[in-house]
């Protein structure tokens, strides 16, 4: 298949995940993210298929190599709404840095059980 429609096959693919996702947040009022569920999604289907599709990565490399710039819009909303963030800014700090070192001590965790069973059944 020639590059151009397998990238346009995946680019396809991922954009209907994100309306799929935006439009169950319409439909089921749930107050998260469409971006989100969408997301939830493709992780689903890419579970499911037991191995990413090559017109996917070729899509979701060059957003992942300028995620940067996604990020923009979030800190813009964040400024927008300061004082409310100044208000609570030593619980959000607090919050942060109890779920970054809990993240970090469970990936840890679970990354030591994974060697293990790697070298267990090396044996």
């Amino acid at each position: 298949m020639p590059k151009a429609i397998s990238s346009a096959l995946g680019f396809i693919g991922i954009v209907s995940c994100y309306l799929t996702g935006e439009w169950l947040v319409q439909i089921t009022r749930v107050p998260l993210p469409g971006a989100l569920i969408g997301m939830l999604l493709l992780l689903v289907i890419l579970l499911f298929r037991q191995r990413s599709p090559g017109a996917v990565g070729q899509v979701a490399q060059p957003l992942l190599g300028h995620m940067t710039l996604l990020f923009v819009p979030a800190v813009v909303g964040v400024m927008a709404f300061w004082p409310e963030v100044k208000q609570n800014l030593t619980g959000i700090v607090l919050a942060l840095v109890i779920t970054t070192v809990l993240s970090m001590g469970i990936t840890a965790r679970i990354a030591q059980q994974i060697l293990k069973r790697k070298v267990q059944d090396s044996r």
